[in-house]
């Protein structure tokens, strides 16, 4: 979901020598408080609106502004536009602006919030061509090279460690090595692993614990102290299981039978 475009600002400039401002020393000496505070009220409702002016153009809608602009002020209708037109007069506001087009703002006003539209635009453009739903270390896009873990992108992620992560066939062909348990075991030991960090395929990296800890799983009937055979070894012990075991069965049925 797109994030909703950010209207207005939240705060402008106030210079701690506004007071000694020639324009503002008029509204003062006319209108004593009321015309700082008429001044600085307007610039919050202007910079807050969404093209930083107020738009008094409409006939049906403008004394309804007015009323809700000097109410903010704390002043009586005549004597709000008494310094409205004071504020024109000496160029708190554009004159042409508000006689030509009914709205009350300045050059000055545009120009810093230009700025900062500016920013906000060039932000949204960045934050817009961000890759998103691929971390860091899953993608090629910034290093130009294929990690272990970039390949995990090409099928659904089933388990999460930090920054790395695991596929459901890698996850399967571990238990099958190791048993559910012991590999579930290692994936929360992972999860709360410092230096994980530091490695870059979790596949590999439970493949490498579970062989250190001894636990791949034997078939039934070699001893436990035993080392797992591999190749055409571990075939000739099953066979020799199986012989046992048919051996076994064939005495049962003759003492059976006798």
């Amino acid at each position: 979901m797109a994030r909703p475009l950010k209207e207005g600002m939240d705060y402008f400039p106030h210079d701690t020598d506004a007071a000694n401002d020639e324009k503002i020393e008029v509204l003062r000496s006319l209108y004593g408080n009321d015309g700082y505070a008429f001044y600085f009220i307007m610039l919050e409702r202007i910079y807050r609106s969404k093209n930083f002016e107020i738009n008094v153009s409409d006939a049906e809608t403008r004394e309804e502004t007015y009323q809700i602009l000097s109410r903010k002020v704390s002043v009586t209708r005549e004597r709000f536009d008494q310094i409205l037109q004071t504020a024109l007069k000496w160029g708190c506001f554009n004159q042409q602006w508000y006689d030509e087009k009914g709205i009350i703002s300045s050059d000055g006003i545009k120009k810093r919030s230009g700025i900062v539209t500016e920013k906000r635009a060039a932000m949204r453009i960045k934050y817009n061509n961000k890759p998103t739903g691929v971390s860091a270390s899953e993608t090629t896009q910034e290093t130009g090279e294929e990690t272990p873990q970039s390949k995990v992108k090409e099928s659904k992620v089933y388990i999460r460690a930090q920054h790395l992560s695991m596929t459901k066939k890698e996850y399967d062909k571990l238990t099958d090595m190791y048993g559910k348990r012991n590999v579930d075991d290692k994936i929360e030991y992972a999860k709360n692993y410092r230096k994980l960090k530091n490695y870059k395929s979790l596949y590999r990296t439970l493949n490498n614990w579970l062989k250190k800890d001894g636990k791949e799983q034997r078939p039934k009937g070699i001893p436990k102290d035993n080392p797992r055979p591999s190749g055409r070894r571990e075939e000739n012990l099953l066979e020799l299981v199986r012989a046992r075991e048919e051996k076994e069965r064939k005495q049962h049925e003759q003492s059976a039978g006798s």
